[in-house]
């Protein structure tokens, strides 16, 4: 088999099952695990497939846009990716601490899975979240308010007046996509100003990014890749982003979603 029919072949294998193991090409069609690699590499740069740990996976769509009244609860099927990096995110709470809680859906399986013997003050400017969170007795939830959104969050004047009057231990932050040429970006310029104040208020910023958001870009930019402390995503995140993330000091931890 002459090596564009091998790479054509891997694409379709990709489409029909979503992802392939480097060792699964190598048995496949009887070569090397770096020729399996450089194929991947190939089929990644025409757009064909996303590098992972090991593999790749089907590629996700460029832009991603939310509807005008999404809501996490709305999402009814468990995305163990995102509930991966939620759950990671949680071991880096500690008692006392003062914590702003992203508004999307990673934010809510935090929310969820909030251990209620945890005595820690919330940020949140989600109702949802500030709902999720009411009934755990020795969680203090700060609902930042203003004027709501179809989506049922606020994020105006007066919302980014309430953040600066608050000092933030550590701000887990989450965003509509994120590269490392755009950093942090959103679909709603009404948002950024306020992602830069929770930002600015907090002494340590995490970013909470499952792999499906990474390598894509949104129309408004909140704030470098660099300006986080540390990054959480899961293990499908591509090869190429970590290298290259790693190269500029980005701090980064990945998560198997296995079994979760």
């Amino acid at each position: 088999m002459f090596m564009e029919e091998r790479q054509k072949d891997i694409a379709r294998k990709i489409n029909e099952t979503g992802r392939i193991l480097v060792s699964e090409i190598q048995e496949m069609y009887h070569i090397s695990a770096d020729c399996a690699r450089r194929d991947l590499r190939v089929l990644e740069s025409n757009g064909l497939l996303q590098r992972t740990h090991g593999g790749a996976i089907a590629v996700n769509p460029k832009g991603i846009y939310p509807t005008p009244t999404y809501n996490p609860i709305d999402i009814k099927e468990v995305q163990t990716d995102y509930l991966a990096v939620a759950k990671r995110a949680i071991e880096y709470i500690e008692t006392k601490d003062v914590i702003y809680i992203t508004t999307s859906l990673v934010g809510y399986y935090m929310a969820e899975n909030l251990p209620e013997y945890v005595q820690v003050t919330v940020l949140t400017n989600s109702v949802t979240i500030a709902e999720v969170l009411r009934k755990k007795m020795n969680i203090s939830v700060i609902l930042l308010g203003g004027e709501m959104s179809y989506r049922g969050h606020c994020h105006d004047f007066y919302t980014i007046q309430m953040v600066k009057n608050i000092r933030i231990n550590k701000a887990f932050m989450s965003h509509t996509a994120l590269s490392l040429d755009f950093g942090a970006s959103i679909h709603d310029a009404a948002g950024v100003e306020f992602g830069k104040a929770v930002m600015e208020n907090s002494s340590m910023n995490i970013g909470l990014y499952p792999s499906k958001k990474i390598g894509k870009n949104s129309i408004h930019s909140v704030c470098r890749v660099s300006d986080y402390d540390l990054l959480i995503t899961d293990s499908n995140v591509s090869e190429d982003f970590l290298i290259q993330a790693g190269e500029l000091e980005v701090v980064i931890e990945t998560v198997d979603a296995k079994g979760i």
